[in-house]
């Protein structure tokens, strides 16, 4: 579709390869991402150590899989604020339809478990297809609307599981999700990558992955256009709402526990935080998967690396926020230049 805006656009051959034009193509998130470890690896050599590199795989996963999500929602020009809070009940109702399962047949684990991931799924997905109807049919602008889905859903979670912790959950469906691994791979880390490649299949290869940057690009030119707009921003936060869903009952099975506070403000903070930094617009229709993916490790090693050198908790806090204005300043920026 000639509307859609993407940064995927390559110099004619005639021009010759420039290192201008590699840049361009590749981005400043590689760069960003190397200068961070080169700075951490000089001021705590423990940060390069292998045992802490594969540990920072490991953890940036269930931020990858939430940020592809907010990239999604992202580039159809909304905001999905209730990340954090759908995982929260997305991880007491697998909890809870687990529990219950086992209070059945406490012998048919594989069964309950096998319910309880169906029952978390579609939960994350529920909340949203909520999120899709009430921007697309109802126009409710995304901010408000997924701020008052945080609210639903975090008081759901906190409902249901009485603000306590959920425990006792069979071993079986921890080690399926979050502590076997394939050939030395942990699991996690597979999961995110089918995550991530059928997510670019979607974007890159399909109508409808056109389609959300098209929407975020110029809604009513992609209206005009004959774009479905409502039914395309509806699949988008259903689509992004059953990956968060994904992430919810990873994490569960991680903490081996229904937890209501498991996402957090933490987690909408550092999901789109990633996008920012990674050159995903707030206003839509720009951005790249492969960037939002080593955004994603930018803010785990952010983390990562202040808590070696033992920043103070609160400071790591503050300074993630101040990353998130920085971000937002350029993304601004960068807008009013190509405006111009």
């Amino acid at each position: 579709m000639s509307g859609v805006s993407t940064q995927t656009q390559v110099a004619p051959a005639s021009q010759g390869v420039s290192w201008r034009s590699i840049a361009a193509s590749i981005g400043m998130m590689p760069l960003l991402l190397l200068a961070l470890i080169v700075l951490f690896g000089l001021l705590e050599p423990r940060f390069v150590s292998e045992a802490n590199l594969f540990n920072l795989t490991r953890q940036s996963t269930y931020l990858i899989i939430v940020c592809v999500a907010q990239f999604l929602i992202l580039i159809t020009g909304g905001i999905d604020l209730s990340v954090g809070s759908n995982v929260a009940l997305v991880s007491v109702v697998t909890a809870t339809v687990m529990k219950y399962m086992l209070g059945i047949d406490p012998e048919a684990v594989s069964w309950a478990v096998t319910v309880a991931i169906v029952s978390g799924v579609l939960t994350g997905a529920g909340v949203g297809l909520f999120n899709g109807l009430g921007v697309a049919l109802f126009r409710v602008t995304p901010f408000v609307m997924t701020l008052g889905s945080l609210s639903i859903a975090s008081g759901l979670a906190l409902y249901i599981s009485g603000g306590y912790s959920i425990s006792g959950l069979p071993e079986q469906f921890g080690n399926v999700l979050a502590y076997d691994s394939v050939y030395g791979i942990p699991v996690p880390i597979l999961y995110a990558a089918i995550i991530v490649v059928l997510t670019y299949i979607l974007l890159s290869w399909t109508r409808f992955g056109r389609y959300f940057y098209a929407i975020g690009s110029n809604f009513r030119a992609a209206r005009l256009s004959g774009v479905r707009t409502s039914l395309n921003q509806v699949f988008a936060y259903v689509v992004a709402g059953t990956i968060v869903g994904i992430g919810g009952v990873l994490l569960t099975a991680r903490t081996e526990s229904g937890e209501a506070t498991l996402g957090g403000t933490d987690l909408i903070l550092n999901s789109i935080a990633a996008c920012l930094i990674a050159g995903v617009s707030l206003t839509g229709g720009r951005g790249l998967l492969r960037n939002v993916v080593m955004g994603a490790i930018f803010i785990t090693a952010l983390s990562n690396g202040m808590n070696l050198l033992r920043v103070n908790s609160y400071l790591q806090t503050i300074i993630i926020g101040a990353v998130l204005v920085i971000a937002i300043a350029v993304d601004q920026m960068r807008d009013s230049n190509r405006n111009r």
